[in-house]
Formats: C-alpha cells, structure tokens, sequence
C-alpha cells in the first residue's frame, strides 16, 4: 500500500510526465463497472464529466472557492485524492491542488485533443476523468491540478460526514 507524501516530499513535472509517456504506479485497488451501473450511480452532469472526459464551466464548481479542511476523493470510486492543505485560489475557475495524497491515486495520460498537448488526470482506481495538470503551480513541485468539482467529493476529516 502506499504511503501519503510527506512535507518534505512532492511530485514535480518530470516526474508527471514521465507517468504520462510510461505509466503510472499501479493503484492500490481496482474499481469497475459497467457503463449502465456508473449512469445509475450518477447524475447525468456527474456521467459527462467523469466518464466522458467533460468540462464544468469556469467558476461553477461547487468546491472552485471552498477552502474547508478535509480530503477530496473521487467522486465515483471514493478514493481519497487530494487535501484540503493542498487546495489554492489559482483563478481559472476550477478547484485547484498542488499534489495529491499519495503518487498512485492520480493516472497520467497525454491529451492530444482540441489541438493542444496536455497532460489528463484520472482517479487511478476507476479512471474517472478528473481534469489536468499544468507545470505553472505554486510550490516547490509547481504542479496546478486542475480539477473539476462534479469529479470530487469533499470528505471532512475526523467525522464520518461528507459533501
């Protein structure tokens, strides 16, 4: 099993795209369901963004300007993915981390797409589309996960409760 990143320890851009060209770390579990169970997990938004790769309008996300404590998991697997310490305004309109909680909850693949090369982000567990992720973050990684909030689901820590 893996181990959280400590403080002092962080993913940085060579490190994403050499996951992105070569595979990431294998996850922990596997997660799958057939088309027909994800659609009735979901909402219909949920589905699009999620399992068909799509986008929320800039600064609609429920979780764009929240900055409570806790854990953000994937929204369709509930693997926890990223925290709230890692959370920063970078205003494009999309929740925003600089690292995820360990380096084999986040799947790397290149996005041809649009006319643009970027580098997509999926939960590693269920490859739930998540968003992408850019070298202009802040911090000694200087990563900016890009994320959409239909994709995550806020887990308050030390409580059983979540949003």
């Amino acid at each position: 099993m893996e181990q959280e990143m400590g403080k002092g320890e962080f993913l940085t851009w060579g490190e994403v795209m050499r996951y992105a060209r070569k595979g990431s770390p294998p996850p922990d579990r596997r997660v799958e369901k057939s088309d027909a169970e994800w659609r009735s997990l979901l909402t219909e938004e949920e589905y699009r963004i999620t399992r068909q790769k799509g986008t929320e309008r800039a600064f609609t996300g429920a979780y764009c300007e929240s900055f409570v404590p806790g854990r953000y998991a994937c929204r369709c697997c509930g693997t926890e993915l990223f925290d709230a310490e890692e959370k920063f305004e970078s205003g494009t309109g999309w929740p925003s981390f600089t690292q995820p909680l360990t380096n084999n909850v986040v799947k790397y693949e290149m996005d041809k797409s649009f006319g643009m090369v970027r580098v997509e982000i999926l939960c590693n567990v269920c490859d739930a589309h998540l968003g992408h992720v850019f070298p202009d973050g802040p911090g000694l990684g200087g990563l900016r996960f890009c994320t959409n909030s239909a994709s995550l689901r806020r887990i308050e820590t030390g409580t059983n409760e979540s949003n």
